[in-house]
């Protein structure tokens, strides 16, 4: 790991903190089946900020920098005019990018989560029906449910088969925290 550009070894113990639910459970970060990485990731992190209490809603840029060592960047998407074409760039580059929702407002009868991070997988430039340019981002809730139910999202009449195509989007609709989401709406 580093923090603030430099590396830092981390030295862990294999405890994991649980909670007693039905069945002991982790306290904090979820994985598939007896995966364990997920959860070490998670402590070692926490130890490199003092506690759990300290990564909890923490900064995605921050996140990023400090888990690749790749320089990071924190963007105010209502400041920038051009964040769809940083986007995209960045998606061309193969960078990480990540985006978060403050818990200011209120988004949760859209299928989005306040105050949470999400993963941009995305940026495609597309053409509708009507041969009009539409900027469209790819988004994941890392939590893997609810999702986007706006413009674009999956159950969205919008979708042609020719634009599926154009994204690479299947016809099935799968409920795994994966949407599509217009730029104008992400800003």
């Amino acid at each position: 790991m580093t923090k603030n550009g430099r590396n830092v070894k981390i030295t862990l113990d294999d405890y994991i903190v649980c909670k007693r639910g039905h069945e002991w459970q982790p306290a904090f970060s979820r994985a598939k089946g007896n995966e364990l990485w997920v959860l070490l990731l998670e402590k070692a992190w926490a130890k490199l900020h003092g506690s759990f209490d300290r990564i909890v809603a923490g900064n995605t840029y921050i996140t990023l920098r400090d888990l690749s060592g790749a320089p990071a960047e924190y963007l105010r998407i209502k400041e920038n005019e051009d964040i769809f074409e940083r986007i995209l760039d960045a998606d061309q580059k193969n960078w990480c990018i990540g985006a978060s929702i403050s818990g200011k407002e209120d988004y949760e009868s859209l299928g989005l989560v306040n105050g949470h991070a999400y993963s941009v997988i995305k940026a495609a430039l597309i053409t509708d029906a009507d041969g009009n340019e539409v900027k469209l981002l790819n988004i994941r809730n890392p939590w893997g449910r609810t999702e986007w139910t706006g413009d674009w999202g999956d159950d969205s009449e919008l979708w042609t088969p020719e634009i599926r195509e154009q994204v690479g989007m299947s016809d099935e609709v799968i409920d795994d925290g994966t949407f599509w989401m217009n730029i104008d709406d992400f800003q």
